[in-house]
């Protein structure tokens, strides 16, 4: 097998400021040191993961406009840790959310869209939550609208 892990995944945005203080203050990457391409953009490690930002004329597409959203790409799946503290985080960010439980998995999960229209999946095993972790609700589902 030549594949063994994701080296990296790459977002083109038009506006990478707010791109990299999403991820870094929502998802929980750090910026590390890029490269100088010639091109704006930034380079985010999560674990042993990166996402690469690119900005500018680099995040152009063939018709010469910067898309929105994941294309053939449906969303992106992190594993993740406290669950309510992510939910508080997105809220008090006024970012639109949804949630779902899946008893039979074990998991509680998250989703949010990036600045950019990526759809951003937040998945947080049950087992591994904080002691009186209160987890989804019946209060919101999602927020009419975004989803």
């Amino acid at each position: 097998m030549a594949a063994l892990d994701i080296h990296h995944v790459t977002i083109n945005t038009a506006d990478v400021d707010a791109t990299v203080a999403f991820f870094n203050e929502v998802v929980g990457t750090r910026s590390v040191p890029r490269p100088d391409f010639g091109f704006p953009g930034a380079w985010l490690q999560l674990g042993s993961t990166m996402f690469h930002l690119n900005g500018g004329e680099a995040a152009k597409g063939m018709d010469g406009k910067i898309h929105r959203g994941g294309g053939a790409v449906d969303h992106i799946a992190l594993v993740a840790h406290d669950f309510d503290s992510v939910k508080r985080t997105l809220t008090e960010r006024k970012l639109p959310w949804r949630q779902n439980a899946i008893p039979s998995a074990g998991l509680w999960q998250l989703f949010v869209h990036d600045p950019n229209g990526v759809l951003i999946e937040f998945n947080f095993p049950v087992a591994k939550e904080p002691a009186g972790a209160q987890g989804p609700d019946d209060s919101v589902r999602y927020i009419p609208g975004t989803f």
